[in-house]
């Protein structure tokens, strides 16, 4: 701990502004961090569900924290202070609330692991939880000013509806602390509402960022297990959310119009779950052609073959797959899935290897750019919790179903960047179209920012 206390030690508490404490804890090795791993090195009360080691109050404060496994904190508010906390070890979820007319509401939820970095700015409403029902969380907190006592700390509890403010003689931000150390315990003070776990929202989503940004070989056994989560009933979704429906309904139309002009006989299908969309295209243009399924759940291809058709279990970039031999790739509602710039130009040269002279590729992504879709709050998630110094690219997403257990991961594109990208790759573009989905579902926009991009590629 000694190399993090002298990290700040030429520095005065005016000096550390909300910035700069964001850029040295950034600076923080973990390999030279040495901090307590066990429970009995720290200060616990009656009143708190973590342990607690303090290591200064000058020119900030610097303490360490022990969560035992569920174990969290009361909802509480930053009010003239700010700072962050860095994962020492374990995983740790950060719950951010806004509350307005009496409502509290979950905003945001960030998932941290193992050196990530939660912000907390003057202003927060939070709480901080062990992520993991069998194994510690041990965090870094660094505030400023530091907190020399907890007078005039809000808490909030959700069960009893309750807003408590502390005294100075509270010794841990918990309702578990004696009536004697409140300012004011205001009962039935708010009421709770969450968007993600309320079915008259029709929210099917929420965003839930992982920091830091996963590798790629982590996305892809997230990706797995999400969708292996979904697979069994994955069409029943896909056919009976309305919006989702029209959308790639009207994608696979577009296709099979191109394709009774174009008539394929070797067609891939990456990332094709379950092949009801293959089906599908099939049917509406009466095609002549068998297309192979490729994805990396199990359970997607073995509904895959349920239907009929042939079956390919792996990641695309791994797949052995023969060069210059389809006459057509499409990849729908998935391309996004693949984790950083980098892949996503080499999954490019991939496919136009594996095309024929005059082959076509289709595809489609989210524009980061449609106002009725995610990419707002990608861009705001990117800049307030500076995920670009945590391996995001702008644009990143990581989200789940709600009701599910599983984390996905998303990109959201620009379209200029998208197009260079794919003409860097020697591709032609055909066409390139908005499809409404979020508003006006399936609809071909004609006007920008409206909806999801589809694109038609030429291999020359």
């Amino acid at each position: 701990m000694d190399s993090i206390l002298s990290l700040f030690s030429s520095y005065t508490s005016s000096e550390l502004t909300y910035k700069k404490l964001g850029q040295l804890i950034r600076q923080i090795d973990l390999n030279t961090v040495d901090f307590p791993k066990i429970p009995e090195a720290y200060e616990k009360s009656e009143a708190s569900e973590y342990y607690r080691k303090i290591y200064t109050l000058d020119p900030l404060e610097v303490a360490v924290l022990y969560w035992p496994p569920s174990a969290e904190s009361a909802i509480h508010f930053h009010s003239g202070f700010y700072g962050y906390v860095l994962v020492l070890d374990g995983e740790g979820e950060n719950v951010e609330f806004q509350f307005q007319n009496k409502i509290l509401t979950p905003k945001r939820r960030v998932l941290c692991r193992k050196s990530g970095i939660m912000n907390e700015p003057d202003g927060t409403i939070h709480l901080i939880k062990n992520a993991s029902s069998k194994n510690p969380l041990i965090t870094l907190h660094l505030y400023v000013p530091a907190l020399e006592n907890l007078d005039g700390l809000t808490l909030f509890d959700i069960e009893t509806k309750k807003i408590g403010v502390l005294n100075e003689k509270a010794l841990n931000a918990s309702f578990k602390e004696p009536i004697a150390h409140f300012h004011s315990i205001e009962e039935n003070a708010f009421e709770t509402f969450d968007p993600n776990q309320n079915p008259k929202s029709h929210r099917s989503h929420y965003i839930f960022p992982v920091v830091p940004k996963p590798n790629e070989k982590e996305i892809n056994v997230m990706l797995q297990a999400y969708y292996d989560e979904q697979a069994a009933k994955y069409d029943q979704f896909d056919t009976e959310h309305a919006s989702r429906h029209a959308y790639n309904h009207a994608i696979n139309k577009q296709i099979a119009a191109d394709f009774e002009e174009f008539k394929p006989e070797f067609v891939l299908d990456i990332a094709g779950g379950t092949g009801r969309r293959s089906e599908e295209i099939k049917n509406m243009c009466q095609g002549n052609f068998q297309p192979v399924i490729l994805d990396m759940s199990a359970n997607m291809i073995a509904e895959a073959q349920k239907r009929g058709f042939s079956g390919i279990n792996a990641p695309f970039l791994s797949a052995e797959l023969s060069k210059d031999h389809f006459d057509a790739i499409y990849f729908l509602y998935a391309f996004g899935h693949i984790s950083s710039n980098t892949l996503r130009i080499q999954t490019l040269e991939k496919i136009y290897s594996q095309l024929k002279s005059g082959g076509r590729f289709y595809f489609d992504v989210f524009d980061i750019d449609n106002k009725h879709e995610w990419g707002h709050m990608a861009r705001k998630n990117y800049f307030d919790l500076e995920l670009e110094y945590m391996g995001y690219e702008e644009g990143d997403v990581f989200y789940k179903k709600s009701g599910g257990s599983e984390v996905a991961y998303l990109h959201y594109f620009d379209q200029e960047k998208l197009i260079n990208m794919i003409e860097g790759v020697g591709f032609r573009v055909r066409k390139v179209s908005q499809i409404g989905y979020v508003k006006n579902a399936g609809a071909n926009c004609t006007e920008p920012n409206e909806g999801n991009l589809f694109l038609i590629l030429e291999k020359p």
